[in-house]
């Protein structure tokens, strides 16, 4: 049920993501990893962050709603996966040459602080990283997956657990290094790297729901489809 918050305490933090769309901004602000670590019980979670989870569930009720939310769980792996390859495009011509202008912008006007350069080499090295995940995850992954549910398809042959796993450790290294860029940002003057800070961060979570759809919903469903296939041989 859209507003059944039974056992919120008990559920995982991914849980509540993918049913409760407008948590995902409070998790954000309370520096709550729904991305990588969406196993862990709200309670836990909360608990780490320095929160009541009462107090935590208060916030997500009171959370603006999303318009027009897709619960992503619910939905074919067809359309989840086509979301995912239209957001790597977005994300490929659109979202990361945007933040490489930025950053270059603040070298330009202010290049004698290293900080900016820090930062530069730093997303130069991330994205490099970010577009090999892509082509490797299109090719290894997603193309196994083929089309529709059925699980009667090439998967049978592909190792898709042992790509999950690369998948899982190389989401563990963006996040870290997402939270280096914010941390030499959050350290430079305000009045120059406030705008700055505000784009990583708004960046920062565009890679967070991308890793989550990935890490909680699409990997447990390529896995279980892996493991039908291999019950039926």
């Amino acid at each position: 049920m859209v507003n059944d918050y039974s056992g919120f305490a008990e559920r995982t933090v991914a849980d509540i993501a993918d049913a409760f769309p407008q948590a995902v901004a409070v998790f954000e602000d309370a520096g709550i990893d729904y991305s990588c670590k969406g196993l862990r019980s709200i309670a836990d979670a909360a608990a780490a962050a320095g929160y009541e989870v009462d107090d935590l569930r208060a916030l997500v009720e009171a959370a603006p709603q999303v318009a027009k939310p897709a619960q992503w769980s619910q939905q074919s792996l067809d359309d989840l996966t086509s979301f995912l390859v239209a957001d790597h495009e977005d994300f490929t011509t659109n979202v990361v040459p945007g933040v490489a202008k930025s950053i270059a912008t603040m070298i330009d006007r202010h290049p004698s602080i290293t900080g900016f350069r820090r930062i530069a080499a730093l997303f130069s090295s991330l994205s490099t990283a970010i577009f090999t995940h892509i082509d490797h995850e299109e090719r290894d992954l997603f193309a196994p997956l083929g089309a529709g549910d059925s699980v009667n398809r090439g998967a049978a042959k592909t190792r898709l657990s042992q790509r999950v796993l690369r998948e899982f450790v190389e989401h563990e290294s963006f996040n870290e290094q997402l939270r280096t860029m914010q941390e030499i940002c959050s350290r430079l003057p305000a009045d120059l790297a406030g705008e700055l800070l505000a784009e990583l961060d708004r960046f920062t979570r565009t890679v967070h729901f991308h890793m989550h759809l990935e890490n909680n919903i699409l990997y447990p469903r390529a896995i279980e489809m892996e493991n039908e296939l291999q019950r039926a041989s």
